[in-house]
Formats: structure tokens, sequence, C-alpha cells
């Protein structure tokens, strides 16, 4: 493990978004059939690319998040994490803008309804994840300077 920004804030939202990774990743990954059905419901994409993003995307989150828990590659896993959670959020818009009654799917069988307030969860998770990887790429950045 590479220790690239020492703030306790960019650890703990660091590890926090890993452990959030991990855990929406498993009933996913127990449950591929259903996590594709939940997929299809955002009427985005057909049954088929369904069923590889439900197979392919929860393991993305776990492997992402542990990256992230054991801090390797903090910066690309950052990045990675922020591309995620942009996509997320873009996700759940359109579909609460087109006014779709559906669950979200986000974290496997526990998914909400799609509203104003999950846009909102998402909208702060996504900004959240953005600003944590300019921090510590900054921070990277500083420390290979200063070498």
């Amino acid at each position: 493990m590479i220790r690239i920004c020492d703030q306790p804030i960019v650890r703990i939202l660091t590890m926090g978004f890993g452990f959030l990774l991990v855990y929406s990743s498993l009933d996913k990954i127990a449950h591929p059939i259903v996590f594709a059905e939940m997929i299809e419901n955002y009427q985005v994409v057909g049954k088929n690319l369904a069923l590889w993003i439900a197979v392919c995307l929860p393991a993305t989150e776990l492997i992402l998040g542990l990256l992230l828990i054991l801090g390797f590659w903090t910066v690309s896993s950052l990045l990675m994490n922020a591309g995620l959670m942009t996509v997320f959020l873009i996700l759940v818009s359109q579909a609460w803008i087109r006014g779709l009654d559906i669950e979200c799917g986000c974290y496997g069988g526990e998914g909400s309804t799609i509203g104003p307030f999950k846009v909102l969860e998402n909208l702060v998770l996504a900004g959240l994840s953005i600003w944590l990887w300019i921090r510590v790429r900054g921070c990277k950045m500083r420390l290979e300077k200063a070498s």
C-alpha cells in the first residue's frame, strides 16, 4: 500500500467508498438475473446487454471496492469510482426525469424507489467521489514533484 494522502478524511472517504462498493456488489453477485431485470427497467439497454452488465458490473464493484479498502492503485481506483458514481447519477436522474416508477437496484435487493432523494444521494456520492479523486491526485502530484 502506498500512502498518497495522509489526511484522515481522505482515507475515511476512500475506505467508505470501498465498503459501499463491496456491500452493493454482494447481492448483485448472488442474484444476477434479478439484477439484470432491474437494469432492464431503466429502459436504456436491452436484455442481452443487461445480462452482461449484471455479471460484469458487480464483479467490477467488488474488485474496485477491495482496491479502495486496501489502498492499492488509489488514484486510478478513485478515478474509476468517480466514473461509476457519475454514470449511476446519470442513470438514476434520467429514470426520474422520465417518470419511471422503478427500484434503483443500487444495493441489490434492497433498492429504493427512484425519486428526488435518490437523485440527491447519487449527486452527493458523485460529487464526493470526484472531489476525492482530485484531492488524492493533487497529493500524489505534489509528492512526485518533491522527489
